[in-house]
C-alpha cells in the first residue's frame, strides 16, 4: 500500500540541508556555514516532501531548512526529518532521508517552484 499522497520525481540534484534555528523567522544558514550546512544529494521529490543522501546522518524528528536549484530556479523550505535508512552509494555507505515540507509562506513559495518543475519533468518524460 503506498501512503503517499503525491506522485514523486525522480531526480539528481544537489541541495543544501542545514538545522533549523531555533527562531522560526530566521530563515537565513548559520553564520559559521561549515558547522551547520551540508550539501547532499537529491533522489526524489513530489509536492509533499523529498529524500536525500546524506554522508552524515539527521535525527529522526529534526526541523531543517532545504534549499534546492531546480532548473532556473531556486527554492528553499522547511521541513522536518521522517525517516533514515542506510544506503550504499559509490561504494560507500551513506544515509538516505525522508523530509516533509512544513507549511509556512516560505514553504509555500517553494511548493509552487516543486509544481512547476514537476510539471516539465513530467511532459519531458512522456514524450
Amino acid at each position: 500500500m503506498n501512503r503517499r499522497s503525491h506522485p514523486r520525481v525522480r531526480l539528481v540534484c544537489p541541495a543544501v540541508v542545514w538545522m533549523a534555528p531555533a527562531f522560526e523567522d530566521e530563515l537565513s544558514p548559520p553564520a559559521d556555514q561549515d558547522m551547520g550546512m551540508r550539501v547532499v544529494q537529491v533522489d526524489s521529490m513530489s509536492l509533499g516532501g523529498l529524500s536525500f543522501v546524506s554522508i552524515g546522518s539527521l535525527p529522526v524528528g529534526a526541523p531543517i531548512w532545504v534549499r534546492v536549484r531546480l532548473g532556473t530556479k531556486a527554492c528553499q523550505f522547511k521541513g522536518v526529518v521522517r525517516r533514515i535508512a542506510p544506503a550504499v552509494q559509490a561504494g560507500r555507505m551513506h544515509h538516505r532521508c525522508g523530509v516533509q515540507f512544513l507549511r509556512s509562506q516560505q514553504t509555500a513559495h517553494a511548493i509552487s517552484v516543486i509544481s512547476s518543475f514537476m510539471e516539465i519533468a513530467s511532459r519531458r518524460q512522456s514524450h
